[in-house]
């Protein structure tokens, strides 16, 4: 009677340890196979484009961010497992440099599904790619045309998260060129200035109108050193006469160069003041002289 109870005893020990590991195996397949992606992928990132703006230029510059994952053998399972890009400290997408921001907009690209303010999710073909080991290229931004922001490098972190990984963080600095723009509708940047009868003297009261992001540099040349010639009998006949740039004398004779600290996105007034003083024994005719003024923005 004993041996009769221990067998049967002994195979249904046997036959549950068939089970739990049965029951194991199948574990171990829901979690490698079966679409689970247990604590998400590294991935890296990068930015891809849009490194510089030029306000002076109407190309189109687009803000693109590569991405790939950082180890091989990733489930395939991790498919399913969201990819997000969010702000890295705000609750909005923002490209500053101190008090001033980028004007932008959103991308929504074929490898997105979803684009708003706060995030971008990525779509099912982005994310098996990304599986597959390749690298995606995503349009994100766009700088929008037309804007005059100040010269400088701007910034912006987004975080790049696989499910409930580690968010990877990636930094887009977009360099903005000192530029400069004169702003023709308040004064041409080409006029001719008449002094009229110098034989008592004369003044001559001019501006000019410009928009600068940056410092300015202004190159004064004058084609006669600062004096006006005899249109028929040339530089024998000359009358000199003075010229101040906002309120500073300028040296024709050699040239000059006057410097301009950024001063504001606002329009600029600079003020010239050309004088001929009082003369007698001048000989009648017309006399003339060239000045050029090159404005840099640096």
């Amino acid at each position: 009677m004993t041996r009769g109870w221990i067998t049967p005893l002994v195979r249904a020990a046997a036959l549950l340890a068939v089970w739990a590991g049965l029951a194991a195996s199948s574990a171990a397949l829901a979690q490698n196979g079966g679409g689970a992606c247990p604590g998400g992928y590294q991935i890296t990132g990068r930015q891809a484009s849009g490194q510089s703006y030029d306000p002076n230029q109407a190309n189109r510059t687009v803000l693109q961010i590569t991405l790939q994952a950082a180890g091989a053998d990733i489930a395939p399972g991790c498919t399913s497992a969201p990819v997000t890009i969010t702000p890295q400290s705000s609750t909005a997408f923002v490209f500053a440099n101190g008090a001033y921001q980028l004007g932008f907009v959103q991308l929504n690209s074929s490898q997105v599904s979803r684009a708003n303010v706060t995030r971008f999710e990525l779509s099912g073909n982005a994310r098996n790619r990304l599986v597959r080991g390749e690298a995606v290229t995503i349009d994100l931004f766009e700088i929008s045309a037309g804007q005059f922001p100040a010269a400088g490098e701007y910034r912006g972190t987004v975080l790049v998260q696989v499910g409930s990984a580690l968010p990877q963080a990636v930094l887009f600095t977009i360099a903005v060129r000192p530029a400069i723009k004169f702003l023709a509708e308040q004064g041409a940047t080409t006029r001719d200035l008449s002094f009229g009868e110098v034989t008592a003297g004369s003044v001559i009261r001019t501006a000019v109108f410009y928009q600068s992001n940056a410092a300015v540099s202004i190159t004064i040349q004058s084609q006669n050193r600062g004096q006006l010639v005899h249109t028929v009998l040339g530089p024998i006949r000359a009358i000199p006469y003075r010229l101040s740039y906002d309120s500073a004398a300028v040296n024709l004779s050699t040239g000059a160069q006057v410097s301009r600290p950024f001063r504001g996105l606002i329009a600029q007034r600079d003020e010239m003041v050309l004088e001929v003083a009082p003369g007698t024994g001048r000989l009648a005719g017309e006399y003339r002289d060239v000045l050029t003024l090159l404005y840099t923005a640096y």
